[in-house]
C-alpha cells in the first residue's frame, strides 16, 4: 500500500479533546480498543484541565502512527477510517485530504525519524463536558448526562466506565445521579494555554455534549473574537440544534466560516425516537430557521449530519427523498461536496450497528434500498443528486456486510425493550421490519 493510501493530515494539524478532557488522536478513534487516548509512560492519559498539549503531540503511539501513514500503512486506531472506505464511503481522512493545505510532502519534511514534529496546532476538536439536553439511542453517558438515570437503573449501577476510569455517580439533594468529573473545560491552566494557542487556530470542531448549552463555548467564541482571530477561523459544529441562542447567533457573523452539522436522524417519529426527547416539530421550526440565517449570512453552512443505526436504517431512503422532494431547504445541504444529506455510520457499540442485522432483517434491507435505488434513478433529480443518493444507500448496505456482529442481537432486543418502555415508544409500529427480533 502507498503512502498516499493511509495519509491523513490529522496527526500533523489537530488535536482533539474529549469531553472529559482526555486527548486522544482524533473521534474516529473512539471505536478502538484504546480509543485513541494519548498516554504517558505511566499509561495514565493526558487530559486538558492538567497537562500540556504540546507536549501530548508527540507521545509514541502519534509519532508510531506518523510513521505508518508515511510508510503507506493503517495503524489500528485508523481502524473506522479503514473500514468506512472499504464500504466505499467518504471517510474522515478523506474529508480532511480535501480540507486541508498540507500535503504528503509536507509531512514528509516536517516530521523528524522517530515521528516526532515541531508545529503549532491548527485546527482543534473540543468537547467541553457531557452536558446535553438529549439521551440518544445510540449515545451514552459519557457524551450527556440525560443518560445517567436510565443508565444506572437499566444497568444495575452506580457509574460507568471512561477512558481515565470508572465514573462513579453520586445523587444531589433532589435525588439526581450526578457526577463533576466532565468540568474539565473550567480548568485555568486549559484556558492559559488556549490563550497562547488562539492565534495559530484556523479551524476548530465542536460537538456534544451539546455545545450550543454549554457556557465555555460562548466564552471561546468571545475570546478568538477579542483576539482578533475570528475572521481567520472556520467553526464547525455537532449540534442538535435544539437551541440557537441569539448571542452564539451574533457571535458567528464574525467567523471566517461557520459549518453546523444539525444531528437528524429522520423525520417525525423516527428523529423522536432515536434523538428523545426532542420534538419532530421543534427540530423542523429549527432547521428552517437554520435555513433562513444561512441565506442571510453567507459565511454559515449547514448540513443535516445523520447517524445511521440499527434503528433509522430502513427509514434513510424516506429521509433523503423527504429532504430532496418536500422539505424546501435553500441552504441546508445546498454545497456541491453535501448536495443531499451527510451520513456516518454507527461503529459501536455493536449493538447499535447496522451489523447486527441477522441474514433475514439484512436481505430485507437489501430488498428496501434496491426499490429506492430504482425510484432515485427514475426521479427526476438532477444527475449528481441521483447518483449521490443511490451512493448512500449502496455504501450502507456495503458497511453492513463487512462484519457480522449478530452475536449482540439480544443486547440490542433488552435495551431497547427496556428504553421502549421507559420512553413510552415502540420500535415494532415504528420500523416492523425489525418486529421478529422481539417475537421471543
Amino acid at each position: 500500500m502507498k503512502p498516499s493510501d493511509t495519509f491523513c493530515p490529522l496527526p500533523w494539524v489537530h488535536q482533539a479533546i474529549r469531553n472529559n478532557g482526555d486527548v486522544r488522536v482524533c473521534c474516529q478513534a473512539n471505536v478502538t480498543p484504546n480509543q485513541g487516548i494519548l498516554r504517558k509512560d505511566d499509561g495514565n492519559s493526558y487530559n486538558a484541565s492538567r497537562d500540556n498539549l504540546s507536549e501530548a503531540k508527540n507521545v509514541i503511539m502519534i509519532k508510531e502512527i506518523r510513521k505508518n501513514m508515511l510508510a503507506g500503512t493503517w495503524s489500528d486506531e485508523c481502524a473506522r477510517c479503514k473500514s468506512e472506505e472499504d464500504a466505499g464511503i467518504a471517510s474522515r481522512r478523506l474529508n480532511e485530504l480535501d480540507q486541508w493545505q498540507f500535503s504528503l510532502q509536507d509531512a514528509l519534511d516536517c516530521t523528524s525519524d522517530d515521528g516526532s514534529i515541531d508545529l503549532e496546532t491548527k485546527y482543534f476538536d473540543l468537547r467541553f463536558g457531557n452536558i446535553c439536553n438529549l439521551a440518544c439511542r445510540m449515545c451514552g453517558p459519557t457524551d450527556s448526562h440525560s443518560w445517567y438515570e436510565e443508565w444506572t437503573e437499566f444497568n444495575k449501577t452506580d457509574g460507568f466506565e471512561d477512558t481515565h476510569g470508572y465514573v462513579k455517580l453520586v445523587k444531589n439533594d433532589n435525588g439526581r445521579w450526578m457526577s463533576d468529573q466532565y468540568s474539565w473545560h473550567e480548568s485555568k491552566k486549559f484556558w492559559e494555554q488556549m490563550e497562547y494557542k488562539i492565534p495559530f487556530i484556523e479551524h476548530v470542531y465542536m460537538a456534544g455534549g451539546e455545545p450550543l448549552i454549554i457556557s465555555q463555548h460562548t466564552y471561546f467564541l468571545e475570546r478568538c473574537i477579542e483576539l482578533n482571530r475570528a475572521d481567520k477561523i472556520v467553526l464547525e459544529y455537532n449540534t442538535n440544534i435544539t437551541v440557537l441562542p441569539s448571542r452564539v447567533l451574533e457571535l458567528w457573523k464574525q467567523f471566517k466560516q461557520v459549518r453546523i452539522g444539525a444531528s437528524v436522524d429522520g423525520f417525525g417519529e423516527m428523529q423522536e425516537y432515536q434523538r428523545w426527547p426532542i420534538k419532530w416539530t421543534h427540530t423542523l421550526k429549527n432547521l428552517q430557521k437554520l435555513d433562513t440565517i444561512a441565506r442571510e449570512n453567507t459565511n454559515i453552512l449547514p448540513h443535516i449530519a445523520l447517524t445511521v443505526t440499527a434503528y433509522n436504517a430502513f427509514h434513510l431512503p424516506e429521509f433523503i427523498w423527504w429532504k430532496l422532494m418536500d422539505s424546501k431547504f435553500q441552504k441546508i445541504n445546498s454545497m456541491a461536496r453535501r448536495p443531499v444529506i451527510t451520513h456516518h455510520m454507527a461503529h459501536k457499540p455493536y449493538k447499535m450497528s447496522v451489523q447486527m442485522y441477522p441474514e433475514s432483517i439484512r436481505n430485507k434491507l437489501i430488498k428496501s434500498y434496491d426499490s429506492w435505488i430504482k425510484k432515485f434513478n427514475d426521479s427526476t433529480l438532477p444527475d449528481n443528486v441521483k447518483e449521490a443518493s443511490v451512493n448512500i444507500l449502496k455504501s450502507v448496505l456495503m458497511f453492513m456486510q463487512l462484519e457480522n456482529h449478530s452475536e449482540v442481537i439480544k443486547e440490542f432486543v433488552d435495551l431497547t425493550v427496556y428504553l421502549d418502555k421507559k420512553r413510552n415508544q415502540d420500535i415494532k409500529t415504528l420500523v416492523p421490519e425489525l418486529g421478529e427480533l422481539f417475537e421471543e
